[in-house]
């Protein structure tokens, strides 16, 4: 239990920021002073650097979600994400069936690890395992619903015969309504993160699956972790989180 120790969290939270000034905000974590930052940032050497620097000072990182691995964080907390795309992958492919066609992979943004990997473990299983369905890149739309929409619009009217989706990042409602707005079916959509809008797309089985994972034990886990370095908790071995699949008929 974290009873014992009164933790007095700071959040940050952006939809879209450059790597200077998210440099320039964690080096004011620095400034004000911490015993701990939990972070969820592009994989950008701004932004490595300024991890590099905190830990220097001895305040501990810990990114959440998507990694940064070049950097000096203390640990990674989430799930193995090739193996959420290679899982992505199998549903799709088993859902499918045969026949040779192009699948989209819809990414926000590939500064971010976490859904770069996504989409690796997904190209990689489907390259092995299902040669007959061809990845389609879709990216850069941030998340964002206009960006997001232009994005899959345009894939849709070069790519006639697109009817599948695997959503790595955010903005699925703009995809929806994208392949709605053209009048073309979306057999199969696969999408992350359990979030209000994700739930509300199963509920109306516009989603096919959410591919998801336990964020209270992943806060836990990032405590842990914060804790252990100041030496005030004996932190054993801790796994990445478990990949979960919600479908319209098991939504929490």
């Amino acid at each position: 239990s974290m009873a014992p120790f009164r933790i007095s969290p700071r959040f940050h939270l952006f939809e879209e920021i450059d790597p200077q000034a998210m440099h320039d905000l964690i080096r004011r974590c620095a400034e004000k002073g911490s015993q701990g930052v939990v972070l969820k940032a592009a994989d950008e050497p701004l932004i490595n650097l300024a991890v590099n620097r905190l830990v220097a000072a001895g305040i501990p990182v810990v990114t959440l979600v998507t990694d940064l691995p070049q950097s000096d964080r203390i640990a990674y907390v989430g799930m193995d994400n090739r193996n959420a795309g290679q899982t992505a992958a199998y549903l799709l492919s088993r859902w499918l069936g045969t026949e040779a066609q192009e699948v989209a992979v819809v990414i926000s943004s590939e500064r971010f690890r976490g859904e770069e990997e996504r989409e690796m473990g997904f190209r990689m299983w489907l390259r092995g395992r299902a040669p007959h369905l061809r990845v389609l890149d879709i990216s850069e739309g941030l998340g964002v619903y206009e960006p997001t929409f232009a994005r899959v619009t345009l894939a849709l009217e070069q790519h006639p015969r697109l009817q599948a989706v695997y959503s790595v990042g955010g903005g699925n409602r703009a995809i929806v309504d994208a392949f709605a707005a053209l009048g073309r079916p979306l057999q199969v959509f696969i999408g992350h993160d359990l979030d209000e809008e994700n739930r509300q797309l199963l509920a109306e089985e516009k989603i096919a699956a959410i591919i998801d994972h336990n964020l209270q034990v992943d806060a836990r886990h990032v405590f842990l972790h914060i804790l252990h370095y100041h030496r005030v908790w004996k932190a054993g071995p801790i796994s990445p989180s478990q990949v979960q699949i919600v479908t319209p008929f098991n939504l929490p």
